[in-house]
């Protein structure tokens, strides 16, 4: 067998959750629909991380119930089709930071390029950590986790001059309905990188162990998330931001100080880029382990190498201006959760049905 899945301890496995849970919980937002009524996006994105702990938690104790060791064990039987929608909602978790991204390098930093090019840029790094493996994903993300951080502070700090509390305000303004719905497509940001680790639990060493890189993760991506979706919105007033292509950018220039003589945004930018492709890397990894588990296919690499295709192809497709494709983005920015969130409340009911059995 030729999984690359290796072996990683706590640290690893909470510093590839964490990274991919800021990475997804701050671009994956779908900044029009998100932004135009009011920002909400800062509480729903901490609920978004209490729900997804929640079902993660369930999902856990149907391990428990069933044995298991991994994601892919409990998709046994007539249950191994959920394989398909699970690697689905893990690709597409890759495929939209990688998208603001390019969009993000595109329009403000490879200003005469063409997007093709910029997306180009991006797909031999993937190809080689995802067919590197497991392993040395856990490990670069552990190695990123302070950069991610850099990023983080310095984005807070270079908008900092910009904080005003009126842009928050009127506060809750979208209204409860809309605060759900921004909460439901949260669980696309967080479910993922839980479910991500659950996939590859035996290079964990230990369901523990598993459970407790999910916990940690969680927790502090999901709190950088909702701390720096808060700095947007005493940044910009929720309307403002709504026509922005990437408001975290325009963030780090709300309030240009020339006096550091340094384009900071540019290397804010591209610490985000860096962090973004470990994270995709870790959600096709994921996917691809769980569909050579589930189907029997016993080396990754042809597998791995699919999905990579697979994300990038979608990465280009997304950038088409059509009618039908901005349509079905939507649609998956809204329901995408769905996906992963609806195979993790079956897993856990057939482990109840399993308890009950005589």
């Amino acid at each position: 067998m030729n999984l690359r899945l290796g072996r990683f301890g706590k640290q690893e496995s909470a510093c590839a959750v964490g990274l991919a849970a800021l990475v997804s919980g701050v671009f994956s937002v779908n900044v029009g629909d998100t932004f135009a009524r009011g920002n909400l996006c800062y509480a729903a994105t901490a609920a978004g991380v209490l729900l997804s702990l929640l079902l993660l938690h369930l999902l856990d104790r149907a391990m428990v119930r069933l044995g298991a060791r991994e994601l892919a064990d409990l998709l046994s039987g007539g249950l191994r089709f959920l394989a398909l929608p699970l690697a689905l909602g893990l690709v597409l978790s890759a495929v939209l930071p990688l998208f603001r991204f390019t969009l993000a390098m595109e329009r403000y930093i490879y200003v005469e390029a063409d997007y093709v090019p910029v997306v180009l840029y991006l797909l031999p790094v993937l190809f080689i950590m995802v067919l590197c493996g497991m392993e040395c994903i856990a490990r670069m993300g552990k190695l990123l986790l302070i950069p991610a951080a850099l990023a983080l502070a310095l984005t807070l700090l270079l908008a900092s001059p910009a904080f005003a509390v009126h842009h928050l305000f009127p506060l809750f303004s979208p209204g409860f309905p809309a605060f759900l719905e921004q909460t439901g497509s949260a669980l696309l940001r967080f479910l993922a990188p839980g479910l991500a680790l659950f996939a590859v639990g035996k290079g964990c060493q230990g369901r523990k162990n598993t459970l407790g890189g999910v916990d940690r993760g969680l927790l502090l991506g999901g709190a950088g998330a909702a701390l720096l979706h808060l700095g947007l919105g005493l940044t910009f007033f929720g309307p403002d931001m709504a026509s922005m292509t990437a408001p975290v950018y325009c963030m780090t220039m709300a309030a240009r100080q020339e006096r550091l003589g340094l384009r900071l945004d540019v290397l804010v930018l591209f610490l985000w880029v860096a962090a973004g492709l470990v994270a995709a890397a870790f959600y096709l990894y994921a996917a691809a382990l769980l569909l050579c588990r589930t189907m029997g296919v016993e080396d990754l690499r042809p597998v791995g190498a699919l999905l990579t295709l697979l994300c990038m192809g979608l990465v280009l497709l997304f950038n088409f201006d059509s009618d039908a494709v901005l349509s079905a983005v939507r649609h998956i920015y809204r329901r995408g959760y769905l996906l992963l969130a609806l195979p993790a409340l079956l897993l856990w009911g057939r482990s109840l049905l399993h308890r009950r059995r005589p």
